[in-house]
């Protein structure tokens, strides 16, 4: 069994993580969760029932990003085997898809780890996300730096090193004025940060930061559909051991006969 249309894995995540935050943000608004304008992401979906459905597609969006992954690692390493022994070695690939699962296992944690309830398992998690995934998406480039001509062309180096440099500047600046509006926030509800609580201009950089990195994330995904055009995935091979067939667990004298027949 042969797996095509593999490109509809990273377009449905370019559609599914923006929807997701979108909804959420609506809901939380509406419930008088947070104020509208700059909450962060994660406070839209801190609290029920929009958490519900934050931690439920982000749930999904980790395992399709997993899948994503893993799909992207064999692509790589198929070439390098083929073509590309000379120009990275298994290492390489094998950190990639390391700093990729680890981006995914972090936004499983943002996402089942509220912020207003266990906030220090939330950061964690969504630390290890942007970094690992910023991680990812540089050393990805530089794959596809060496796989031009083969696998992709100029166009797509060139995007997504631009992109890239992008994840890298945002995360700094998401990372950074957050700090520094904490420091300075002096209201009761940090998810209804007021201009009149101190911080607000670090609070807007930082939030406004993450929405585009977000944003930013999955337009480097949507990078990912022409390659994965090209992919031909086939089923696993599978042998199986049965224990009726095993030497050991065969009685001597049915042993002896099935022999003595072969």
């Amino acid at each position: 069994m042969t797996w095509e249309n593999l490109h509809v894995l990273p377009l449905s995540l370019f559609i599914l993580i923006p929807v997701t935050f979108i909804i959420t943000y609506t809901i939380s608004v509406q419930w008088d969760h947070v104020v509208p304008g700059f909450p962060y992401i994660s406070e839209t979906g801190t609290l029920s029932p929009e958490s519900c459905i934050f931690a439920q597609f982000l749930n999904i969006a980790a395992l399709l990003l997993g899948c994503c992954v893993y799909i992207r690692h064999r692509q790589v390493e198929q070439w390098r085997k083929e073509r590309g022994q000379q120009l990275i070695t298994q290492k390489l690939t094998g950190l990639t898809a390391m700093c990729g699962i680890l981006s995914c296992f972090g936004l499983d944690i943002l996402a089942n780890f509220q912020e207003a309830r266990v906030v220090g398992a939330h950061m964690v998690g969504a630390i290890t996300c942007f970094t690992a995934g910023t991680a990812y998406f540089c050393l990805q480039t530089y794959l596809s730096y060496k796989m031009i001509f083969a696998v992709n062309g100029w166009t797509i180096t060139y995007v997504r090193a631009c992109l890239s440099t992008l994840t890298i500047i945002l995360t700094v600046a998401t990372i950074v004025p957050g700090y520094f509006s904490t420091l300075e926030f002096k209201g009761k509800d940090y998810k209804k940060w007021q201009p009149t609580d101190g911080g607000w201009e670090w609070h807007v950089a930082s939030v406004i930061s993450e929405w585009i990195l977000v944003l930013i994330y999955c337009a480097f995904l949507l990078t990912f559909v022409p390659e994965f055009r090209q992919i031909n995935f086939e089923a696993p091979v599978v042998s199986l051991t049965y224990l009726d067939t095993r030497e050991s667990d065969l009685p001597k004298e049915k042993f002896k006969k099935t022999s003595l027949e072969v």
